[in-house]
């Protein structure tokens, strides 16, 4: 695999079932992932597909998301912002299971599953660029978490993931800088901040 974004293509590897059936990984790029499960690829347009040189393991599949498909066991869908993986799974069909990574705002994939049938199974996450990639399993189902706990990840805070604790110092550290950047200046957008940062450091403070 490409040693950019390693990390997190294999984490989300590893969150697909064994046996899944039809595993489709959504804008496959180079194929990395597709490769490593045995999956199709896809790409909306043709000159996207970054074929290997002389690589036939890979099926690739030109595809605006799932929709040529009329069944998929395994949706594979990362490195997109939230609202592009919202519209693919909108779109359907609806698979069995969804591993998914947005790459710009993972609290609003969060919400948007559990207010459209989803339950989150499983997450972990991944050291990528400075940050950490936050990667999840859904199903369908009822989600039973809400508020900031839904947000920042059921699984994640619940689970023993290796990085959970770096990644929750990370965002704190951030959310004290919005805190100092808004007092006095934006209100809601301040309180919002302070309530997430609050709620963060009661994380750490559990885990530690």
């Amino acid at each position: 695999m490409k040693r950019a974004g390693l990390k997190r293509r294999r984490v989300m590897a590893s969150l697909v079932p064994a046996g899944a059936g039809i595993v489709v990984d959504v804008g496959a790029d180079h194929g990395h992932v597709a490769r490593a499960l045995g999956a199709i690829a896809t790409e909306r347009m043709p000159n996207r597909m970054r074929r290997l040189p002389g690589d036939d393991e890979v099926a690739w599949v030109v595809a605006d998301g799932l929709l040529p498909f009329r069944r998929v066991d395994v949706a594979v869908i990362g490195g997109m912002g939230a609202l592009t993986i919202a519209g693919i799974l909108e779109r359907g069909p609806r698979p069995s299971v969804a591993v998914l990574h947005a790459q710009d705002d993972p609290p609003r994939l969060r919400l948007w599953l559990a207010e459209h049938g989803w339950r989150i199974e499983e997450e972990a996450l991944a050291p990528e660029a400075g940050r950490y990639a936050e990667i999840l399993r859904a199903v369908p189902g009822e989600e039973t978490s809400a508020g900031l706990a839904l947000e920042l990840g059921p699984r994640l805070l619940e689970g023993t993931d290796p990085y959970l604790i770096p990644h929750l110092e990370q965002l704190a550290g951030w959310l004290r800088e919005v805190v100092l950047a808004t007092e006095g200046r934006a209100a809601d957008k301040h309180a919002r901040a302070a309530e997430r940062l609050t709620y963060v450091e009661g994380a750490l403070k559990r885990r530690r």
